[in-house]
C-alpha cells in the first residue's frame, strides 16, 4: 500500500507514469520510482515540511508475499466513496486487469462484502479502501475474487483468480548522512590514491552533499601536494596521514553568486589553497563556504573560502 498526496490508495503493485522506458535496467527504473514517491511525499507534507537536505531515514522490510491486485482507488474521503470506491487506474498485467476492471468503475462489493457508504477511518480516508485491502490481503495465491461493480451507471459482476508475488527484502537509506556513508563504504566507489609512507591513511571527499542552508556549496579538489587529482567523476582521494596542501576551485551555483566575466577553471581567485592535517582512519569532507557579506569581493576572492565541513571516522588501509 502507498498513500499518494492523501487522495488515493494503491492496492497491489505501484503504478507510475514516470517510467516510460520499459527496456531500462531494473535498478534505474526502481530509482526513478523511489524518487517519484519521495517527491509526492514531500509535496504532501509527510515530512512535516522539512527541507530535503534534512530528511533522513532507513527503511527495513523483510521479504514477503503480496497479492498483485493492481488497483488505484480514490480514498481521499468518505464522501468520495459514498457510492462505492472509484477506480482511478489499473496496473498492467495485474489480476484486476485480467478480470476486466477499468478506470472509472465503482466497486460496490468484493466477495459479497459491501463497500458502499462505510464512512471514514480515523485518518479521514474512506473506510472502504482499508476494508478492501484487508480482504484482498487475507486471500491466498490463486484464490477466487468476485467484484460487484457499477460501470456507466449499470451493474456489472466480474470474477477472476488472484495472483501473488514475492517481494525481496528491502533495505533503503535516504538522506545526506546515508549518502556520505555510501561514498565511503560502497564497494563500487571510485577512489584515487595519492599516498606515501606507512603511518596510516585517511581520505579527502569533495562529493557535493554539504548543507547549503549553512552557505556551504560544492568544491572541486584539483591538486594534492602538487599532484593532480585526475579525471572528473572521482570524488574520493586516499592520502597518507600527515599534513597536505590542497588546491580547490569553488562550484557555487550562479544563482547564489552572479559571476561577472568568469575566469577559466584553474585561473584567478576561484582557485584557493587549503592545508589539512590528516589523522589516520578519518575522511575529510570538503566544501566552498560562501561569504554573503563579501559577495562583491571578486578581485581578492573573499567571496568564498575552502573548508572542511565534516570529519568522519573511516577505516583506511
Amino acid at each position: 500500500m502507498a498513500i499518494l498526496k492523501g487522495s488515493v490508495l494503491m492496492l497491489g503493485m505501484a503504478v507510475t507514469a514516470a517510467v516510460s522506458a520499459q527496456s531500462a535496467p531494473a535498478e534505474q527504473r526502481l530509482g526513478e520510482e523511489v524518487q517519484l514517491a519521495l517527491a509526492r511525499l514531500i509535496e504532501s507534507g509527510a515530512f512535516a515540511n522539512q527541507p530535503g537536505t534534512e530528511i533522513a531515514f532507513t527503511l527495513d522490510e523483510p521479504a514477503r508475499r503480496v497479492n498483485n491486485l493492481g488497483l488505484l482507488v480514490d480514498s481521499a474521503s468518505a464522501e468520495r466513496a459514498l457510492e462505492g470506491l472509484r477506480v482511478l487506474a489499473v496496473t498492467p498485467r495485474s489480476a484486476a486487469q485480467r478480470m476486466g476492471v477499468k478506470a472509472g468503475d465503482r466497486i460496490l462489493a468484493v466477495n459479497g462484502t459491501n463497500l458502499v457508504a462505510l464512512g471514514a477511518d480515523p485518518a479521514g480516508h474512506a473506510k472502504a479502501a482499508g476494508l478492501l485491502r484487508t480482504l484482498v490481503d487475507s486471500l491466498g495465491d490463486g484464490a477466487m475474487l468476485e467484484f460487484d461493480l457499477q460501470r456507466d451507471g449499470k451493474p456489472l459482476n466480474l470474477r477472476g483468480e488472484l495472483s501473488s508475488i514475492v517481494l525481496p527484502p528491502i533495505h533503503l537509506k535516504v538522506g545526506r548522512d546515508e549518502l556520505l556513508a555510501s561514498t565511503v563504504s560502497s564497494p563500487t566507489r571510485r577512489e584515487a590514491r595519492i599516498e606515501s609512507g606507512s603511518g596510516g591513511c585517511g581520505r579527502f571527499n569533495d562529493f557535493d552533499v554539504a548543507p547549503q542552508q549553512q552557505d556551504l556549496y560544492g568544491v572541486k579538489l584539483l591538486m594534492i601536494d602538487g599532484i593532480s587529482t585526475g579525471p572528473a567523476g572521482v570524488h574520493q582521494f586516499r592520502v597518507s596521514a600527515g599534513t597536505h596542501t590542497l588546491k580547490l576551485v569553488e562550484l557555487i551555483p550562479a544563482k547564489v553568486y552572479r559571476r561577472l566575466n568568469p575566469t577559466r577553471l584553474g585561473d584567478g581567485p576561484e582557485v584557493k589553497t587549503l592545508t589539512v592535517t590528516v589523522q589516520a582512519n578519518t575522511t575529510y569532507y570538503l566544501a566552498a563556504k560562501f561569504n554573503e557579506d563579501k559577495r562583491n569581493s571578486r578581485v581578492s576572492g573573499e567571496y568564498w573560502e575552502p573548508v572542511v565541513w565534516r570529519e568522519k571516522p573511516d577505516k583506511c588501509g
